[in-house]
């Protein structure tokens, strides 16, 4: 079956356009509402988007007229980006809109996809400078979670995979916090992994933050006491394998302990990997909800479009930044200025810019 996506200023527009072009045949499989514009350089437009296919037997014929209130009623099915993967394989989608060239060019070398792209390029403008209206959208449009950055909640967990880089992530913000005069503490629940308390135990020492053990529930409360007097607690966890049931409720069990509405949990993402395998690694850690993204690894990467596409796939906005080893060195709050930065084209070279000011 082929799908269309018709664009229109309205609901009732978008299906006149779909009717004119593929005739009384076709059946609404979805709908979506969204503005676009509203920067520096853009006004707010309103838009309609419908999905479409053609019924069997139908065609490009004008046989019969139908009610526009009958393609309401369809409109109402599951949007095609809830399909699973292997539907969306078997489904061919025909997009009619056309696409800036220079804007579309910029996101692919960016490794930016669906359904971010889309977004970033409806209604694109064919005149002016793409690279500053795209940047105007993709600040407008990547979520970027500022409250966290000022107000974190009592108990910070760090989820991740073995390798991401979440131990020292979690160390580089415990700077970041104590700088700005919050007390902090760390509890590690690693204690599967040789020399995992060493680690955070030399990091908290250069850091002056006191760090804890915790193997067992009761281990884990007697701690989270002890520290209930801090700010913000940073709990860091063991790499999770998917084929590692006990692991897996383990850890579950330990962070059940943990006040709900007082937690948050920020997963770990390299930004060298894979849209594909962060999506995977997503999947892993879903159960504990993430409501942040720290990305790692930045220094093994030219462009963070993969990470930007997955975020707004899942709905998870970035956090914070790392680009490197270094302790309490090497960390960013995420914002607009460093996600462009780290972009291929848009005239903000981060690397060169600290590169020269270590020369002057």
């Amino acid at each position: 079956m082929q799908y269309y996506t018709v664009v229109g200023d309205s609901y009732d527009d978008a299906v006149k356009k779909a009717r004119s072009l593929y005739g009384d045949g076709i059946r609404i499989h979805s709908r979506r509402d969204y503005t676009t514009g509203g920067g520096l350089f853009t006004k707010r437009r309103q838009h309609c988007e419908i999905v479409c296919y053609l019924a069997h037997g139908g065609g490009s014929g004008r046989s019969g007229e139908r009610d526009i209130s009958e393609f309401a009623a369809e409109a109402k099915t599951p949007d095609p980006s809830t399909l699973t993967t292997s539907e969306m394989l078997d489904t061919e989608i025909h997009r009619t809109r056309t696409e800036n060239p220079e804007a579309a060019r910029m996101l692919d070398q960016n490794h930016i996809t669906d359904p971010l792209r889309s977004a970033l390029l409806e209604s694109f403008p064919s005149d002016g400078d793409a690279a500053m209206i795209l940047s105007d959208r993709i600040l407008k449009t990547v979520g970027i979670d500022y409250g966290k950055q000022i107000h974190p909640r009592h108990f910070v967990v760090f989820v991740g995979p073995t390798g991401s880089g979440k131990t020292t992530t979690l160390a580089k913000v415990a700077y970041l916090y104590g700088r700005e005069e919050r007390s902090v503490g760390i509890i590690t629940l690693d204690s599967y992994r040789t020399g995992a308390y060493d680690q955070i135990a030399a990091f908290g020492t250069a850091l002056s933050v006191p760090v804890l053990s915790a193997g067992a529930e009761d281990e884990l409360i007697r701690a989270t006491e002890k520290f209930s007097w801090k700010d913000t607690i940073l709990i860091d966890t063991m790499g999770l394998s998917p084929k590692d049931k006990e692991l897996n409720l383990r850890l579950r069990g330990l962070l059940s302990m943990l006040d709900g509405d007082r937690t948050d949990y920020i997963m770990t993402v390299s930004a060298s990997m894979k849209e594909e395998d962060i999506m995977d690694q997503y999947t892993a850690y879903e159960q504990f909800s993430p409501s942040a993204l720290a990305v790692t690894k930045l220094d093994e990467t030219e462009t963070i479009g993969n990470v930007l596409s997955f975020s707004y796939k899942v709905g998870v906005p970035v956090l914070f930044f790392t680009d490197g080893q270094k302790v309490p060195d090497d960390i960013e709050k995420a914002s607009g200025t460093v996600i462009l930065s780290h972009m291929k084209g848009f005239g903000l070279d981060m690397k060169r810019s600290r590169a020269q000011l270590s020369l002057d």
